[in-house]
């Protein structure tokens, strides 16, 4: 028997009826400017996503506290009331809408950002809607996912790190049951760490999981091999008084303890007697110096440079927009960080042909190649990264031929259009299936 809808005047087949565009919403508490990996990482996403013809828009909050001596922006957006949408600009092609948040973590600002999320989702638009949030998920953002999913909106999700409280048993058996309802809430997870997936289903989370691998954009991430790249190197260097042949160890990420830049400096400190033309460069914010809550360890990385007997030789960037050319200034990538998912800093610390020494850490994933062969491994202590240190800085050969795996590795198994592939197909997916439910 015919079906019903095959059995209409006029009817074609659903796969011959021209598909409307399909409007995803990136969206975050803090989108831009963010020092965040999540945040990041799909803003570096938006071109090629609107290329693969979706119209993508971000909605997010005003910049965090610690964020603002370090962005150039409007004071009046911090002047507004909470509540009080500010003027739309663009990113990368994307429309960008911003709500002011208050500036604490509480209900009313739980309710204000969610609030907007609901109503950007529910505008007209000609195709189906997808709201892919980043971070900050709480069980209490509940009633408004069940809202959106029943407005028929698709709703995704990217766990890209391990929760803090699946590290401590009782908070883990107090949380399981209220995160376990939230991530099922969602049409579809996305993780890059099949540690995260594995995770995820212990918890009790039967919602699609899609394991999808961060990608680097390797338009942007390569070894310097341009004049332009080659100058651009000199100019920066020069900008923070690096002498051509010294050495620049790099770290990418927010000066906060979780990413082990006091492991850093303790290891670069060893070394500096036997290898005194080093230098030490921390690209990302001083959370350290803007959170209050980190009053004490801001003031041991303080101790730790000044005590060091070559502070000028430790450099601080703040948020910058071109980590590429950084990467390009620098000769070893390091991190140390306690808690990741997939680290793309490492595979763009690979891309750009760096030497690549990692700690381990909660989240390891296959994602970033194989230890000994793209990367080396070592102990999170600062006599375990002295001695790796040294051990490059001695034998240049081993590093180039780290350098050289990593770079090969990244081209081959971790190109972004890959994985833009997946995103973009997974969005139709959802928005076509979401269409049918509504």
């Amino acid at each position: 028997m015919q079906s019903t809808l095959s059995t209409l005047q006029g009817a074609r087949p659903i796969s011959s009826i021209p598909q409307k565009r399909t409007r995803l919403w990136l969206t975050s508490p803090h989108f831009y400017p963010s020092y965040g990996g999540a945040q990041n990482r799909y803003r570096s996403y938006i071109p090629g996503l609107l290329e693969r013809g979706l119209d993508v828009r971000v909605m997010t909050g005003t910049p965090q506290i610690q964020e603002r001596s370090e962005v150039d922006t409007h004071e009046n957006w911090y002047e507004a009331a909470p509540g009080t949408w500010l003027p739309p600009t663009t990113l990368d092609g994307a429309v960008l809408e911003r709500i002011r948040l208050p500036d604490s973590k509480n209900r009313t600002r739980t309710q204000i950002y969610y609030d907007a999320l609901l109503e950007v989702c529910q505008r007209a638009s000609e195709g189906p809607t997808v709201a892919q949030l980043l971070t900050n998920m709480r069980p209490q953002a509940l009633p408004w996912l069940r809202r959106l999913r029943a407005s028929g909106v698709a709703t995704v999700y990217s766990v890209s790190q391990f929760p803090t409280w699946q590290q401590k048993p009782f908070k883990r058996i107090l949380r399981r049951r209220g995160y376990q309802q939230v991530y099922n809430a969602f049409d579809a997870l996305v993780t890059n760490s099949e540690a995260i997936q594995a995770f995820l289903r212990d918890i009790g989370v039967t919602t699609r999981i899609e394991y999808i691998p961060n990608g680097v954009n390797l338009q942007r991430f390569h070894p310097a091999r341009s004049e332009s790249d080659h100058q651009a190197r000199a100019t920066l260097r020069e900008r923070f008084g690096i002498p051509a042949q010294h050495k620049v160890i790099v770290a990418v990420g927010a000066i906060m303890p979780r990413k082990g830049p006091d492991k850093v400096l303790q290891a670069w400190r060893r070394i500096l007697p036997d290898f005194p033309d080093t230098h030490v460069m921390f690209v990302g914010p001083r959370a350290d110096t803007h959170d209050p809550k980190l009053q004490a360890f801001g003031a041991e990385v303080a101790e730790l440079v000044a005590s060091s007997g070559a502070p000028e030789q430790v450099h601080f960037t703040g948020i910058v927009d071109d980590v590429e050319n950084y990467l390009r200034a620098a000769d070893l990538f390091i991190l140390a960080s306690s808690r990741e998912g997939t680290p793309n800093s490492v595979l763009e610390g690979m891309a750009t042909g760096l030497p690549c020494l990692v700690t381990p850490f909660i989240g390891m994933s296959a994602g970033i190649g194989k230890a000994g062969e793209q990367y080396q491994l070592v102990e999170r202590e600062p006599e375990a990264i002295a001695a790796a240190l040294t051990g490059l800085l001695q034998n240049p050969a081993l590093g180039e031929a780290f350098g050289e795996r990593g770079q090969r590795y990244v081209v081959e198994q971790v190109d972004q259009q890959r994985s833009l592939d997946r995103y973009a197909a997974l969005y139709q997916e959802l928005a076509a299936a979401a269409t049918q439910r509504r």
